[in-house]
């Protein structure tokens, strides 16, 4: 097997991790290898901010609590099965790991260069409804892949979430990161378990010529 096709087939998504952080270095590597992940026009958008002290985790924690108990609250008053409030516990109850891990790392977007397209024709202009979001969304995707694969190559074990934004629609806010617009979290760290393989789909199942 191709050294590419072993480091994807082997990922898993990890949730319980060491204590100890891994090099600076490493993790530095990583950003990098993200950051060479196509864009719209170059435009190099994504943006890795690392949560490494107290404060900001606490925020985070904090304000995902509020919001899981404003969901709470707002299910109780529109009197909600007790089948969504479950779905609002248990989604809060398996992102909590991330705040054990030794690397929170926060995927986004920078406004800045990031202007939007719009196509001029006879003076009309156009612009295509999501669009835009839909671009960066794929360009932040793309640069994830890196950034996970290269932690997978250093011995690195990680896990993306995008749970806690159930919580908080704009955790860029809570943490201070004007011009940012968050669109995901990885965990990473050493791992302390070992995830068995998940059943994938066959290329038969997924792919077809038109």
């Amino acid at each position: 097997m191709a050294y590419l096709d072993e480091l994807i087939f082997r990922r898993r998504s990890v949730r319980k991790f060491k204590p100890d952080p891994p090099p600076v270095e490493w993790i530095e590597n990583m950003v990098l290898c993200g950051a060479r992940s196509p864009s719209p026009r170059n435009s190099q958008p994504v943006r890795f901010i690392r949560l490494e002290s107290a404060q900001p985790r606490e925020r985070l924690h904090d304000a995902m609590n509020e919001g899981r108990r404003r969901l709470l609250s707002q299910i109780e008053q529109a009197g909600g099965a007790k089948k969504l409030r479950n779905y609002v516990n248990s989604y809060f109850r398996f992102s909590e790991f991330m705040f054990e891990a030794p690397v929170i790392m926060c995927l986004g977007t920078s406004d800045e260069g990031n202007d939007r397209e719009n196509t001029r024709q006879g003076g009309a202009e156009i612009d295509e409804p999501g669009r835009r979001r839909r671009d960066l969304d794929i360009t932040v995707g793309l640069a994830a892949k890196g950034y996970l694969l290269k932690g997978e190559e250093l011995g690195l074990a990680s896990c993306i979430l995008t749970a806690p934004l159930l919580y908080i629609s704009r955790p860029e806010y809570v943490l201070g990161l004007d011009g940012l617009d968050i669109r995901c979290f990885i965990v990473s760290g050493w791992r302390a378990e070992d995830p068995p393989p998940l059943e994938r789909k066959s290329s038969a199942e997924i792919y077809r010529v038109l």
